[in-house]
């Protein structure tokens, strides 16, 4: 993922408040990531950068999944439904409701997958960012906000 500095001084003070209460985000191992792709195949490149540099994170919803709920996600995810498939999407985080978010294989859009809401098609899934990047700046940038208007810093 190609960050400007001031991006990635953006992530990196996302995570460090992040990390004062979910000490569970931490960055991936090389190892970790190369027996992954091993077994369930290739992580797109931007997320398999931030899974390497940071780890998953949960800056707010949508999550961005852990190595581990990766590995379930790829494990029983596409089980659950007959519109998103290996070929088309690759599952990347969560959301409280149970919903997932996948990377679109044809356009890299971010698309989210409802849990409770039938769809019938690739179409009927609500792009929510343009790309992984974009959806994980705009988490940090929500996220440093949140926790400047909660600690009264601004």
């Amino acid at each position: 993922m190609d960050l400007s500095k001031e991006e990635l001084e953006l992530l990196k003070k996302a995570y460090k408040l992040m990390r004062n209460t979910h000490n569970k985000y931490q960055p991936e191992t090389e190892t970790a990531i190369s027996d992954f792709e091993s077994k369930y195949g290739s992580i797109p490149s931007e997320y398999r950068y931030l899974l390497k540099e940071f780890g998953g994170c949960h800056f707010a919803d949508p999550w961005i999944f852990t190595l581990n709920e990766l590995a379930h996600a790829v494990v029983s995810g596409y089980e659950h439904t007959n519109i998103v498939s290996s070929d088309n999407a690759f599952p990347v985080g969560g959301v409280g409701d149970g919903s997932t978010v996948y990377i679109m294989n044809d356009t890299s859009g971010i698309a989210l997958l409802p849990h409770d809401i039938y769809v019938e098609s690739l179409d009927d899934l609500e792009i929510i960012a343009d790309s992984f990047k974009h959806l994980i700046l705009e988490l940090a940038t929500q996220f440093i906000e949140l926790d400047e208007q909660i600690s009264g810093r601004n």
